[in-house]
This record gives C-alpha cells, structure tokens and sequence, in this order.
C-alpha cells in the first residue's frame, strides 16, 4: 500500500469508522529521557485526580480544568489522546490533544509536567509523541494556545518548532483576563527541514 492510499485509509477509517471501532490507538512504551526511564500510558478515568493534583502543582493551587472537563475528554476516545506519564509510579505528566481530522489538525488542549521533572526534556518528549500521534494519522499541523505571559511555555514551545499563529485577546477569562498566543507546528515543513538537517 502506498503512503499516500495508506494515509487516506487512516483518514476515512477515523471519520467513518474502522475495525476498532474509530477509537483511537495508543501502546503504553518505556521511554527514556535523560537518563530517566519514563511509562507512556493512555489516560483512563480513574487517573483523574492524580491530573488534578498535577495542575495544581502547575498552577500554583488552581485546577483550570475539572474532573468533568478531564472526563469528557478522556472517554471521547475516537478524536481525543490524552496520556499520562509515570515515573516509579508516580504520574509527574500528562498531555492531551485533539484529533481535528475536517482540517487535518490536531490541537494540544493540556500539557503539565510536575515541578521537580520540569527543564528534564519531559515536556519536549512528550510534544514530540503527539506530534508523532497527529502525524500518523495522516494531519498535516499541531496547534495550542499559550498565555501571552507565560514566557518560558512559549520558548519551550518555540523551540519544539512550533510558531506564532495569531493572537486571541481575552482567551482567558480568569481575573485578570489574558490574551492567548496561538501557535503551530507544521508537520510536513519540519520534516524538510530534518532531512536537510540530516542530509
């Protein structure tokens, strides 16, 4: 099968149905990140409030989503990934992303990593895992919002290749409200320039 007929396949199977149902697959793997061995899982219900606790952790307190937020987007395992990322049994992260396939984009709706595994590549790697799961099948960009404030998100997020998209005034709402920077990461283009980077 050709790449081109087996990403078209990929495409309809999850807009019209497949043998799994459309629900998105996901292996757990082992991954190691500096020197540190990490579990990639798909997030189910019950590890909720272990995210919770996480954001917390994050947003000094605050909880910018709830059990119910996390919930809807856990179950809607046809157009959503969200993993959790454990280290000696402890979840220190999680990611999730949404499955846009109508415009070929996916759009990364959650990120966190817990303080102590912050600046460790844990962010970085799993970036990298949702744009490696958008690209499989078959999506063409990687998009996420960050807080205008948020200067070290927005370098981290440079720095995976992602760009400034546009500029949403008062996406968050909370007080004061903030504007969000949009940004993408061309799948296709950032492929090109690692071929070229690796000759």
């Amino acid at each position: 099968m050709t790449p081109m007929l087996k990403k078209f396949k990929t495409g309809f199977n999850r807009l019209f149905g497949s043998k799994n149902d459309g629900q998105l697959e996901f292996r757990c793997r082992n991954v190691k990140v500096k020197g540190y061995e990490y579990l990639f899982v798909r997030a189910v219900v019950p590890d909720i409030p272990e995210i919770l606790d996480i954001e917390r952790a994050v947003y000094k307190g605050q909880t910018p989503w709830n059990f119910e937020n996390f919930e809807a987007q856990i179950r809607e395992q046809e157009r959503t990934l969200y993993l959790v990322v454990r280290h000696n049994d402890e979840m220190v992260g999680f990611a999730g992303c949404d499955m846009k396939y109508a415009t070929y984009e996916a759009h990364i709706t959650n990120i966190a990593v817990l303080p102590p595994y912050q600046n460790l590549g844990l962010g970085q790697m799993l970036i990298k895992t949702l744009i490696d799961e958008a690209d499989k099948r078959g999506l063409r960009k990687v998009s996420l919002e960050v807080r205008q404030s948020n200067v070290n998100a927005h370098e981290a997020y440079r720095f995976a290749g992602f760009v400034d998209r546009i500029v949403k005034k008062d996406y968050y709402t909370d007080s004061p409200a903030e504007d969000a920077i949009e940004m993408v990461y061309s799948i296709n283009a950032n492929k090109r320039k690692e071929r070229m980077t690796n000759g």
